[in-house]
């Protein structure tokens, strides 16, 4: 419990200075900061506010003895954000909270306590992030940080939420599952409380019945409800998100309906689409044996148990590493372990392959074909990489329309296949005889991530017309070097249509030069998708961002989607959502795209709308590069292939025919 780390005293100095500063900010406007007889700083005129704001006066003389006042006043509160940033240095606050919540007085103001607390370092990070998407969008508004700040601490908050709660924190009782009957839906309908007349997401006369010791793979088109299905077996669908059900949906002999997830959280195991969101310890040790220790279990059986699940899954070197210093392929690995400690008799697991390169997902393919074939655990996978599970999965349920199939592994054979021989079309190029034209140019551009090197000395040029693949391992430098060439930050590094980009400014460098990140919910700054579009449009005259939206999704016009532009953006499917902000960011018609993992979350179909969107953007006066872990949309879409290995490029460049 005790510890001593200097990064949460920083952190709180930093933020009781920023208070101090803005309570003197705010008694400078509101009415001056005259108090005293000391000599005046600044004679500023007084101005009264008409009708009922008559009372308030803004601005007024300042004064030495005036400003010293207000720094004063904000003292108390700047020493109790200090404090607690002793404390949190030097204990684990967030685990003493965690122990109060299982029982005594105090255990509902604790569950809201350690959510708070592990949320809170959220905020800050969301800060960082938000202003290199502002940067990334062309804003120039601050208040346009508000809007994703909230909502990205907010999805952090209900994240980790939902990871404790699967975990069994504050669990009031503990259920025994049936090894026998990890699940079973009978005559089962789910929807978010549309009227069955109503039209909207649902999934209706579902009937499944899985056995122990297989591993079922749910495959079905982007935003088809693969989570929604996975989530009413864990119980966040009826518990945490208020979906609605009818029918028997029985989990290890546990009525979904009538248990939360906490209950079964001893024989149910959850792994989220985005693994990282759920992360609720510092620390991989603590990470894995969160579900124990939540429990009360002696300290000495929890240690020993995450060192057997960490030998099991070969990642004993990562125990005592922090969780940020995971790589996506070691936060997988991670999770499954977090997951695995209580024994389950039924593990869920939402995509787990979405962010890995070709090594991690053998691995993690791997382990859970282990832990169903050897451990006789129930595995249920969404997913739309189907190829990777096809010589491991004993069973296919693909989702069409509001029902679901049951699929033979020799239609997901042909479907696999049909994926891999048919890749996307490219147009020929022919650059030996059709004159070159230099679009982009890098010249020896590094990147640090404070002591690290992730991009050391990367050179290349970019011809108009180009689709560059950017393939290598996790923590390759693929994403920060994107990065890089969106936002650089040394002169002559990064040259668009003859202009050199880090003397561009922000508006103007959209047009030469445009990122879709990695994290690309960063770019999403409105509560309507209508108004994304519209204040994309505002990028270039003639931009219609809703048009280029609905087309990347398939639909003839804007009129098709129009039940989409009225949702809040974070309520669409990841792949729409990649879709959106692909969309907002070519509204100011780049130069160059730069795209990090663009067939990330979308199924096959949406994989051809995104590669169509892509081979536009490369017309004759602009080119792409996109970062993929994609072996058939690189192979099938890219004129070049660029490959990266700790931070450098490797030789030779491969040259698409």
């Amino acid at each position: 419990m005790f510890r001593l780390r200097l990064a949460p005293l920083l952190a709180a100095i930093v933020l009781a200075v920023g208070f101090v500063l803005l309570r003197v900010v705010y008694r400078v406007v509101f009415g001056g900061a005259g108090a005293g007889t000391g000599p005046v700083l600044l004679e500023l005129p007084r101005l009264r506010l008409d009708g009922p704001f008559s009372h308030i006066t803004l601005l007024g003389p300042i004064t030495l003895v005036g400003l010293g006042n207000a720094a004063l006043s904000a003292l108390p509160v700047a020493a109790i954000i200090v404090f607690f940033g002793l404390l949190n240095a030097v204990i684990n606050v967030q685990s003493l909270f965690a122990r109060g919540a299982g029982r005594g007085p105090l255990r509902a103001i604790s569950r809201s306590l350690v959510i708070a607390w592990a949320t809170f370092p959220a905020l800050l990070e969301s800060v960082r992030h938000v202003r290199v998407a502002r940067s990334l969008r062309g804003e120039r508004s601050i208040a346009s940080l508000l809007v994703p700040i909230f909502e990205q601490t907010i999805e952090r908050a209900l994240a980790l939420a939902a990871s404790m709660e699967t975990r069994g924190f504050a669990a009031t009782r503990v259920v025994t599952g049936v090894c026998e009957e990890p699940v079973v839906l009978r005559d089962v309908r789910l929807n978010f409380g549309a009227a069955p007349d109503k039209t909207g997401w649902h999934l209706d006369e579902l009937n499944v019945t899985l056995k122990p010791g297989t591993l079922t793979v749910i495959v079905g088109a982007t935003g088809s409800g693969k989570t929604s299905l996975l989530h009413s077996m864990s119980g966040l669908f009826q518990h945490f998100y208020d979906g609605v059900q009818t029918g028997t949906v029985n989990i290890g002999g546990a009525d979904r309906a009538s248990t939360p997830p906490r209950d079964t959280a001893g024989f149910v195991g959850l792994i989220a689409q985005n693994v990282r969101l759920g992360f609720t310890a510092e620390t991989v040790h603590d990470e894995i044996g969160f579900a124990l220790a939540v429990r009360n279990v002696t300290p000495s059986i929890v240690h020993a148990r995450i060192l057997q699940v960490a030998a099991r899954l070969k990642i004993e070197h990562l125990v005592d590493r922090p969780i940020e210093r995971l790589s996506a392929g070691e936060a997988s690995l991670v999770a499954i372990a977090a997951a695995i400690v209580n024994h389950p008799i039924l593990l869920l697991v939402d995509e787990p392959l979405a962010d890995l390169d070709r090594a991690a997902r053998d691995r993690v393919c791997t382990v859970l074909g282990q832990l169903a074939h050897e451990a006789d655990v129930c595995v249920v996978i969404a997913e739309h990489n189907t190829k990777e599970f096809a010589s491991i999965a004993d069973a296919w349920l693909q989702i069409r329309g509001s029902q679901l199939h049951e699929v033979s592994a020799g239609e997901m054979q042909a479907l696999s296949t049909a994926e891999t021989l048919t890749p996307t079309p490219v147009a020929p190029r022919d650059f030996g005889t059709v004159p070159a034209v230099l679009l982009a140019s890098i010249r020896r551009l590094s990147v640090r991530h404070r002591t690290s090197l992730v991009v050391d000395d990367v050179s290349f040029k970019v011809q108009a017309g180009e689709l560059i693949a950017l393939r290598g391992s996790n923590g390759a430098g693929k994403s920060s070097l994107l990065r890089a060439m969106a936002l650089p930050t040394a002169a002559d590094t990064v040259t668009v249509a003859g202009h050199d980009v880090h003397s561009l400014k922000r508006r103007t460098r959209r047009q030469a030069v445009a990122l879709v990140p990695e994290n690309f919910d960063d770019l999403l700054f409105a509560i309507t998708v209508a108004e994304e579009c519209r204040r994309a449009n505002r990028t270039l005259a003639g931009a219609d961002t809703a048009q280029t939206f609905a087309q990347l999704l398939g639909f003839d016009g804007v009129a098709d989607a129009a039940h989409l532009l009225q949702r809040h953006p974070r309520d669409l499917s990841s792949g729409e959502r990649l879709c959106l902000v692909i969309a907002i960011q070519l509204a100011a018609r780049p130069a160059l795209l730069l795209i990090d993992e663009p067939t990330r979350g979308l199924d096959l179909t949406s994989r051809a709308l995104v590669s169509d969107a892509l081979l536009k953007a490369a017309s004759h006066s602009a080119a792409v590069i996109f970062a993929t872990h994609d072996d058939d949309f690189a192979r099938g879409l890219a004129t070049r292939i660029l490959r990266m290995e700790a931070g450098r490029l490797e030789v030779p460049i491969e040259v698409h025919s």
